[in-house]
């Protein structure tokens, strides 16, 4: 787990620097919280990925089977004219 402390910014400044507030949010893990007015409007929080947590494909194939129709085989249906070539 991470641990995030929140820095505060205006409006204004995540107008203009909303590359940089958007780096410090997902490479150092920090919290923004957007102010307006002195008023805080929205706060912008990083994804935490689980990367401890590994899926097993058989799982999976388990879990989605059947899901999807079984499709018919099509090639017997396609019919390819045959084109001269001049150069």
């Amino acid at each position: 787990m991470y641990i995030m402390d929140t820095y505060t910014i205006s409006a204004t400044e995540l107008k203009e620097r909303v590359a940089e507030v958007l780096n410090r949010v997902y490479f150092e893990k920090r919290e923004a919280l957007v102010k307006r007015h002195g008023k805080p409007i929205a706060k912008i929080v990083p994804i935490l990925h689980d990367t401890n947590k590994k899926k097993d494909i058989t799982i999976l194939l388990k879990k989605y089977y059947g899901i999807m129709p079984d499709f018919p085989d099509v090639t017997k249906f396609r019919h390819f004219r045959k084109r001269k070539i001049r150069l």
